[in-house]
């Protein structure tokens, strides 16, 4: 105990004399020369004084890069926040662009049939949720005049045609539906069929076409107007694949349809013939 109190001693002793030569030396006159004392002690305290002036250094240099990084975080989270905003508004942009496009196409196909048809423009509200493919439900109802069995279309084609109504909305059954079948015919050839719904948006079934029918890929597939629900002259789709059914006396043709039965948003509701003029 007595050695580590007379140690201790020096020390104590040895700092007061550093700290009262370095105010000598910051408070002093400029001399030219230094005592012995003065360079023995500089010295001595020179290894101590450069490495605690490291350790400062090194504090200061850590304090700084983490009010650094304090600040390039901060900076990063306004960029990021400011990066969401701007692609928030891109998105609006688009959306509102993209409606544009949708309703200039079909405001076109209601210019081209308004000799022929009286029609009302309707939004998609709802959908059977149970099947994407079987219904629609849109905002117009047997308020604004429709009716049951009243033809759907867009400005692609053929849509489906209405199955229930209340006084603000009615619900349409969807071309692709198994229900949904149709009278029609290929553009070229005029050959007859029956389109039926395969329950999928990919695409519809031609069948009842003759063995011998003139029927090819990529020809265009209207409505014959046979039936009396749906006009002729409305487009369906495209023939994509031909096939001989199992009996061997028939052919059945696989039709890609016109309409993106999965995006579907607004449509047009045909609700009486002009001058009782169907579509040619």
């Amino acid at each position: 105990m007595p050695k580590i109190w007379k140690r201790g001693k020096w020390l104590v002793l040895i700092i007061v004399i550093a700290i009262l030569l370095s105010f000598a030396y910051h408070t002093g006159l400029e001399r030219d020369n230094l005592t012995f004392v003065e360079i023995w002690l500089r010295d001595i305290l020179a290894p101590l004084e450069s490495g605690a002036t490291t350790v400062f250094n090194k504090i200061g240099g850590i304090t700084g890069y983490f009010t650094g990084y304090g600040a390039l975080v901060k900076e990063r989270d306004g960029l990021q926040e400011e990066v969401a905003a701007l692609r928030q508004e891109n998105d609006l942009l688009k959306d509102e662009q993209l409606e544009n496009v949708r309703l200039k196409k079909l405001l076109v196909m209601k210019e081209g049939m308004a000799q022929q048809w009286q029609m009302i423009a309707a939004n998609v509200i709802g959908r059977d949720l149970n099947n994407w493919y079987h219904s629609i439900l849109i905002d117009r109802g047997s308020g604004d005049g429709l009716k049951k069995d009243m033809v759907v279309i867009n400005y692609d084609g053929l849509v489906g045609r209405i199955i229930a109504l209340s006084q603000n909305s009615a619900e349409v059954l969807l071309l692709p539906d198994r229900e949904g079948a149709v009278g029609a015919l290929v553009q070229i050839s005029r050959t007859s069929g029956i389109i039926e719904g395969t329950g999928s948006e990919g695409y519809l079934r031609m069948v009842h076409l003759p063995h011998d029918a003139e029927v090819r890929e990529n020809q265009i597939v209207l409505t014959s107007g046979l039936g009396g629900v749906f006009p002729a002259g409305l487009r369906i789709g495209f023939i994509t694949e031909i096939m001989v059914e199992p009996n061997g006396l028939m052919k059945q043709a696989q039709v890609k349809p016109f309409v993106d039965f999965e995006h579907l948003e607004e449509v047009l509701v045909l609700t009486k013939p002009i001058n009782g003029v169907d579509i040619p």
